[in-house]
């Protein structure tokens, strides 16, 4: 995309502005969401231990998309309509509820007609309007619920500020994103935090169900949902995870500004 010069020198001094001005492929219709949702809502929309008690793991996104499923887990199984899978051995150490940090590159944001989530898919490979993906891609879905739906003071306080940053600063501030999901046409690297959550609804006859929207498949039934944190970071930020076994420190967990 060729940008007029005086924005090529507002480009070069502030980069991070420009998001907010080149995110986004233009929407046409207004977006609605009914909501609440169903599967597994009381486990979507609340964590297992307060964020202020808990240290987030970082871990690096293709690790995660890596992660094994949990056995012996059906489709919408009813034990867990309420309640999170057990912890089960596998190659990251984690289980269902564990808030996750990772990073990644944002493809889309969609608001979600049937339970009013921000859904937003996250790739290890940056993709957006003219960089469409690959049949070769994955991401991880990550989804922040609206504020209506969650108990929880402090959560509810969370979801409120990620998704008035995804407003201001991907969604020029005055409309919800796509029911179809919103696509950057501007690469975007975000940091997220959240409970990892292993969507069941999506169990198929032989195996998991690939989701996702705009072209983007998700191979993984793992998300983060709901979410506790959402930044945008430069995207040097993917180069400097290294001692990505170690807790992060519990200031990054805080809600972006």
């Amino acid at each position: 995309m060729l940008l007029p010069r005086p924005l090529l020198r507002f480009a070069h001094a502030f980069p991070f502005a420009l998001v907010t001005l080149l995110s986004l492929a233009p929407q046409a219709t207004a977006q609605t969401g009914s909501g609440p949702g169903k599967e597994r809502w009381p486990v979507k929309t609340s964590l297992a231990a307060p964020v202020s008690a808990s240290q987030a793991k970082a871990i690096k996104l293709s690790d995660l998309l890596a992660l094994e499923l949990p056995p012996g887990v059906k489709h919408n199984d009813a034990r867990y309509a309420d309640a999170r899978i057990p912890s089960f051995p596998n190659s990251l150490g984690e289980k269902e509820g564990d808030l996750i940090t990772t990073t990644g590159w944002l493809y889309l944001v969609a608001l979600e007609s049937n339970d009013c989530d921000y859904h937003m898919q996250i790739s290890p490979e940056s993709r957006t309007t003219t960089n469409p993906p690959t049949p070769a891609d994955n991401c991880i879905i990550v989804e922040a619920p609206r504020q209506d739906f969650v108990n929880d003071p402090d959560l509810k306080q969370r979801v409120t500020t990620i998704r008035s940053y995804i407003q201001a600063k991907i969604m020029h501030g005055t409309k919800e994103p796509a029911n179809a999901g919103s696509v950057m046409i501007h690469a975007v690297c975000v940091q997220v935090t959240g409970a990892l959550f292993y969507d069941d609804a999506h169990i198929g006859k032989n195996g998991p169900e690939l989701r996702g929207k705009r072209g983007m498949l998700s191979k993984t039934l793992w998300e983060l949902h709901p979410l506790t944190s959402l930044q945008i970071v430069p995207s040097r930020q993917l180069s400097v995870e290294r001692n990505l076994s170690a807790p992060i420190a519990k200031a990054a967990l805080a809600t972006p500004p």
